[in-house]
């Protein structure tokens, strides 16, 4: 079977929530090892990756991919300005600035507080999975044949280390992996360097036993491990679609 393309971002969603009065960085508030470089092969390649240790596998869902956690940060809308001690200290979002200047005491009128106008930003984190990943994926409807899904994978700039995702089901297994910023996957072809997409027959896919399987680098040896198991991919998927998941962290 032949395999191939890539693209797509994920996107963090935030919303804004109304606030007034900053300070000279962006605040918080509270809630209301180098692996071994690869073959210079491709048969040995491929082969190396196919030596995977299955450790402590976890069946995860999508909703496990899709977990968030909200995170409030209070960001400047105006410039620094003095506000007096009392405003500081009796408002939690100016604190800090409060904390910061030369106030001695709420009732202080002798120093002032260097502040700003603020509002409140809410920002979506992602949950990380049980091993310390956070994995995230998107999915582009209509962008290939309707008798086939494609799957991409992609590493954040901080993740260096060996990834795989595997598709298992009808009796085969189709792979991508990355390491370096360089990525391969497994299909006919003279060479499959740079190929970070793959695909599977719409059937096979939308199976029930059908799942991914995300696998990394572990360990002082860099030992090839099984991860994470993921099921129920029609849920998300159908012809033509093609998911792209993103390791941003391990």
């Amino acid at each position: 079977m032949q395999m191939r393309n890539w693209l797509v971002s994920t996107v963090l969603g935030f919303s804004l929530v109304g606030g007034a009065g900053c300070a000279p960085a962006e605040e918080e508030v509270p809630a209301p090892e180098a692996t071994p470089t690869a073959p210079t092969s491709e048969q040995e390649q491929q082969d190396e990756e196919r030596v995977v240790t299955a450790m402590a596998v976890q069946t995860i869902t999508w909703a496990d991919l899709d977990r968030r956690n909200p995170r409030y940060v209070a960001e400047c809308t105006t410039g620094f300005y003095n506000h007096f001690c009392s405003f500081c200290a009796s408002n939690p979002i100016y604190y800090s600035a409060y904390t910061s200047s030369g106030c001695t005491s709420s009732s202080d009128v002798q120093h002032m507080c260097l502040t700003c106008d603020r509002q409140v930003v809410t920002y979506y984190d992602p949950v990380e999975l049980s091993d310390g990943d956070i994995i995230e994926y998107s999915v582009e409807h209509g962008v290939a044949g309707s008798d086939v899904v494609e799957f991409k994978l992609e590493s954040g700039p901080d993740v260096t280390w060996w990834k795989q995702v595997s598709i298992i089901g009808g009796g085969e297994t189709w792979r991508v992996w990355n390491q370096d910023g360089h990525s391969w996957c497994d299909w006919p072809s003279p060479s499959t360097s740079n190929c970070n997409t793959n695909s599977q027959w719409t059937s096979i896919v939308t199976d029930p036993g059908t799942r991914f399987v995300f696998s990394k680098a572990k360990g002082i040896f860099a030992t090839h491990e099984d991860k994470y198991t993921l099921y129920g991919l029609s849920e998300r998927l159908t012809g033509g679609d093609r998911v792209t998941f993103r390791w941003t962290r391990d």
